[in-house]
């Protein structure tokens, strides 16, 4: 294939990043606003979720990343949020619902100071009384309102010793081990209103949210739309736009059409072959690299993944460059490694698998199987980060074959994905999935870590380096101890590392005031549309 150069793969990332910097400031053609009644200022977004999730706080994790980015985070706010202001650094921690925090020496206690005059959607109070009602809410078995379903999306709470009310307003959490992550954590340990609890329970949360944050649930049309309309009484910066609906549109091509079409204003994960086309007619491309792995994870205790030389023969066997150039279109970064370039542990000395089919060969034939090998692979057909995952493993599929890896390939939804993994026997060797590593205590459960994880992958040195990040208090410290971690994951070749998303959207050129950071959090407050 003819892969572009590095240079051009940079200036095509930068033309991106430049796009979703300066091109939303001015208006042109590109399809005018789909907007509201009566002028109403209305942004809709077609997004590739194939099913709404629960509304209730925790349960909308249940669709992954753009569950959180386009209902969470606009419905419910955490006592901390990612920081996305400077859209050229990693996310990192900011003030929400907690204006400030102290910490103790020892790293066990954490005092938070709660923002003022904070109120939920229904008038309800925010204060240390609602922070408490909402933990007990997820941590207390008796409690009318518990569900056990939610503290599996709130690992963080499991760290927590006791909550206790200093005064109305500061609250201190007491942990029952230093925790590193805890502030980074608690972003999306959402807060419901009590009162709506009293009144409705779970199940009423669940298709009436009622939380804090800059937009208040509207409407919800099943597998079809949801509706939101602006917080007036929000208690930072007040979104611009009267409304925000998302529809669902699973399919890339429909999403594309219903951009073209003036349906929708906005779309996720656009495909790449449409970009061009899409910029020529006025409309807006935006992306900016980020921590998000797209990777096939290998099942390491499972034939023939269990002989290390088979896995990096997997890595050196495939042309991530041509993936990325050629048929993303410079809308993602090759991964040579477990973390992206743009992510706070990464070292370009880790950038350790090249593409060299023959040395792909040789070390099949030196594990014992030179005449090839076949192995069975999951893979989520849409959704949350799945970028174009249909193309992209068939990709993989044909370049696997040209060394002796016959891949077969078996599709499967979101949710299927960890029903079967949590399963197990799946009858796969691999899993393809996306994630974000932006939150590193969730590694170990799911990638690697010695007492069990869905690929059985245990690396007792890297184990006991991540376990030290854990408790490291230093953010330097830390972040070398992780990014230790990275190297001997990659090195170990537990994943095949294909690339790094740049999350492309296409949108009209009259959305305006939007700059995409570099991380799948959104903060859609400063957005607009031109008249």
């Amino acid at each position: 294939m003819n892969t572009p150069s590095p240079r051009r793969r940079a200036a095509i990332v930068a033309g991106l990043v430049l796009a979703s910097s300066l091109a939303l400031s001015a208006c042109s053609s590109g399809g005018a606003p789909t907007g509201g009644s009566d002028g109403e200022q209305e942004l809709v977004i077609g997004s590739q979720m194939a099913s709404f999730p629960s509304l209730d706080t925790g349960a909308i994790t249940t669709a992954g990343y753009e569950g959180q980015r386009l209902i969470g985070n606009l419905v419910y706010e955490g006592l901390t949020k990612r920081d996305v202001s400077d859209p050229n650094a990693p996310a990192g921690v900011a003030p929400a619902l907690a204006e400030s925090w102290d910490v103790s020496e020892d790293g066990l206690q954490y005092t938070f100071h709660l923002q003022e005059d904070v109120t939920f959607h229904d008038g309800t109070p925010w204060d240390a009384d609602a922070l408490i009602y909402n933990i007990t809410r997820y941590t207390d078995e008796s409690d009318p309102n518990y569900d056990p379903v939610l503290i599996t999306y709130y690992t963080v709470l499991t760290f927590v010793d006791s909550v206790e009310k200093v005064d109305d307003q500061t609250v201190t959490f007491t942990l029952n081990q230093p925790f590193a992550f805890f502030l980074a954590d608690l972003y999306n340990v959402y807060f419901a209103s009590p009162t709506s609890l009293d009144e409705s329970g779970a199940a009423g949360q669940a298709t009436n949210p009622v939380g804090t944050g800059p937009f208040v649930f509207d409407s919800l049309a099943q597998n079809q739309s949801i509706s939101f309309t602006r917080n007036e009484d929000y208690w930072g910066d007040v979104a611009k736009l009267d409304r925000l609906t998302v529809e669902l549109i699973p399919d890339p091509s429909a999403r594309t059409a219903a951009l073209r079409s003036g349906r929708v204003d906005w779309i996720e994960a656009a495909l790449p072959d449409d970009l061009a086309s899409l910029e020529d007619a006025g409309f807006v491309a935006t992306g900016n690299p980020f921590d998000w792995e797209w990777s096939w994870q290998l099942m390491t205790q499972e034939a023939p993944f269990d002989d290390i030389r088979v896995r990096q023969a997997m890595n050196y066997a495939i042309d991530r460059d041509a993936i990325a150039d050629d048929l993303l279109h410079g809308t993602a970064a090759p991964a040579a490694q477990m973390f992206a370039e743009a992510s706070l542990y990464y070292t370009a000395d880790d950038d350790l698998y090249t593409y060299d089919p023959e040395k792909a060969k040789a070390l099949l034939a030196e594990a014992g199987y030179p005449d090839g090998v076949d192995v069975t692979v999951g893979y989520i057909t849409a959704g949350s980060g799945s970028m174009q995952a249909k193309a992209m493993n068939e990709a993989l599929q044909a370049q696997l074959a040209e060394v002796g890896i016959d891949v077969s390939l078996e599709p499967v939804d979101f949710s299927g994905m960890y029903a079967q993994l949590g399963e197990g026997n799946t009858g796969w060797q691999a899993a393809n999935q996306a994630f974000s590593l932006e939150q590193p205590s969730s590694w170990k459960g799911f990638w690697f870590g010695c007492d069990g994880n869905f690929f059985d992958y245990c690396n007792e040195e890297a184990e006991a380096l991540y376990d030290q990040a854990l408790v490291t208090v230093d953010d330097e410290e830390r972040a070398a101890l992780l990014t230790q971690v990275g190297h001997l994951v990659t090195q170990d070749a537990a994943w095949l590392f294909v690339a790094n998303d740049t999350a492309p959207r296409a949108m009209s050129s009259a959305v305006q005031g939007f700059e995409q950071p570099k991380s799948w959090w959104l903060d859609f407050t400063s957005v607009s549309m031109a008249e």
